[in-house]
């Protein structure tokens, strides 16, 4: 596979956000940049993986570093960490100040904790370093995303330039849609969608019509939640509008309430994956396998092609929800100084080059030209002849993780002008007026645990139609009320009250 992976399917999971309260620092600016500049610095940058560490691995850091040794005096060391230990394996290195320079980190449930880090001290702030030496990373994020992940007004983490907005989309096989002559124009409501899963599941039995969402255990609510709101990061307490900072209890909504009704109905009809609650397997491995025949998904331009090479099949897909952006979609993946890094100026230096110096960006994207992809007769890149995925030498395929995705070369088989219609795409959608805020849990975190033991009892059953909403709804909303949602409720308000005065 060498696509990019779209933001938010990564997970659906509770995460808990905490907002930093110091700004102290144990290695100043000062100290750290007194090294002499002959010096030449080595640099170690921790990312995600999502495979074994490709064999050329050395290679390609080897040509990184004739580059980033010309340019700013400092070598890379890369350190990819498969996504499954990604957790445990920062968290110790962060914990044991173990060397290390920079590290991908962001807001995403359970899997990474930006805000954690940040209200531990763990990160280094970063606004004065970025004024000095990162005007690359300025320019490439503009005035719209750069603030967004800030905590008490301080930077500590930088947003990847990639799809920074979203919409959710149902993706389907397309040999099927034109089998049975589905019209997906047609589609524009879960009524629509009911009608074509109806169909596949008359004339396909041996096909699931539909999985819930792009992961595993994510339910039919994940897909289609908040249209018009903004989660505002965990779900305890959104905003149902999100052009409003009011702070509501989502699980008592009347929205809320439709979607389990709309679930029921689909499990009863047998819509739905079974054992969707517990599924551990993708979306795309199971289409790939030709057991289902649509998912939904967050989705951006291109989102057709990358899923059709992953699942070996053409797919089509039709939007669900409104095209939108948040702090959680911007803040999904970023970049971080550790608070003990040995040359806080470097670092930010060679993130200046990774939002701004084309040759880098597409050496740690795709590799070496010639040796792992060629650049075809229209502009775009493929495979060397006698070479594919299997037989590559060097497949990280995570561009999305690398600074700005907008300098990487297209695969061939992407739109010419994806990067354009991505940019567009972002600058159009609809900004939640809470972009920007993060929560601070840490008032409520008993609440929060309670609320988050509570959740994960009642949501796979209760979202994906298993169990009947009229009599389960109620007891849901009862224990969440016990295990003090209001109270987080509460602090949120006042928090997001603080933040949009300050503003």
């Amino acid at each position: 596979m060498k696509k990019n992976y779209t933001l938010l399917s990564i997970v659906f999971s509770i995460f808990i956000l905490l907002a930093a309260c110091s700004n102290t620092t144990t290695n100043s600016e000062e100290n750290n940049n007194s090294q002499s500049d002959s010096k030449t610095v080595e640099l170690t940058m921790a990312f995600l993986a999502f495979g074994p560490p490709p064999k050329d691995l050395e290679l390609v850091q080897n040509e990184i570093n004739k580059l980033t040794k010309e340019k700013i005096n400092a070598t890379v060391k890369l350190l990819p960490i498969n996504a499954s230990q990604y957790t445990q394996q920062t968290n110790l290195m962060l914990s044991s100040k173990e060397k290390l320079d920079l590290l991908i980190t962001g807001n995403i449930p359970g899997f990474l904790d930006y805000s954690g880090q940040s209200v531990r001290g763990q990160l280094l702030p970063l606004d004065e370093l970025i004024e000095k030496h990162g005007k690359g990373i300025a320019d490439a994020l503009g005035t719209q995303f750069i603030g967004a992940s800030k905590i008490d007004g301080i930077t500590y983490g930088i947003p990847t330039v990639r799809d920074l907005a979203g919409d959710r989309s149902l993706i389907m096989r397309k040999d099927l849609v034109d089998k049975y002559n589905i019209d997906i124009t047609t589609i524009k409501s879960l009524e629509d969608v009911e009608a074509v899963l109806k169909t596949i599941k008359e004339n396909e039995p041996s096909v699931s019509p539909l999985m819930p969402g792009q992961v595993g255990a994510a339910t039919v609510v994940d897909g289609v939640y908040l249209p018009e709101g903004d989660p505002l990061g965990d779900n305890f307490g959104v905003l149902l509008d999100s052009s409003k900072l009011k702070v509501s209890n989502y699980y008592e909504s009347d929205e809320y309430s439709e979607f389990l009704k709309t679930a029921r109905k689909w499990y009863k009809a047998g819509y739905i994956l079974p054992g969707a609650a517990t599924n551990k397997e993708s979306a795309e491995s199971l289409m790939k396998a030709n057991k289902i025949f649509a998912f939904i998904a967050s989705s951006k331009p291109g989102i057709e092609g990358q899923v059709s090479k992953n699942v070996g099949a053409e797919v089509v897909s039709v939007p669900l929800t409104p095209i939108s952006t948040n702090t959680q979609k911007v803040t999904g993946f970023m970049w971080a100084v550790p608070q003990f890094a040995e040359n806080p100026q470097k670092s930010v230096e060679l993130l200046n080059l990774l939002y701004s110096d084309k040759d880098l960006v597409n050496l740690i994207d795709w590799g070496i030209e010639g040796k792992h992809y060629v650049k075809t007769d229209t502009g775009v890149i493929d495979y060397p002849e006698g070479l594919d995925a299997n037989k590559t030498g060097y497949a990280l395929n995570s561009g999305f993780q690398f600074g700005n995705q907008f300098l990487s070369h297209i695969w061939n088989g992407d739109s010419p002008d994806l990067w354009k219609e991505i940019d567009s795409f972002n600058k159009n959608a609809k900004a939640s007026k809470a972009l920007g805020f993060l929560f601070d849990s840490s008032p409520v975190k008993t609440e929060v645990a309670a609320v988050s033991n509570v959740i994960n009892q009642f949501k796979g059953s209760l979202e994906n139609g298993m169990v009947d909403p009229e009599a389960e709804l109620p007891k849901f909303q009862e224990k969440l009320k016990a295990a003090g949602i209001e109270k987080i409720i509460e602090e949120k308000q006042k928090q997001l009250d603080k933040w949009a005065k300050e503003k």
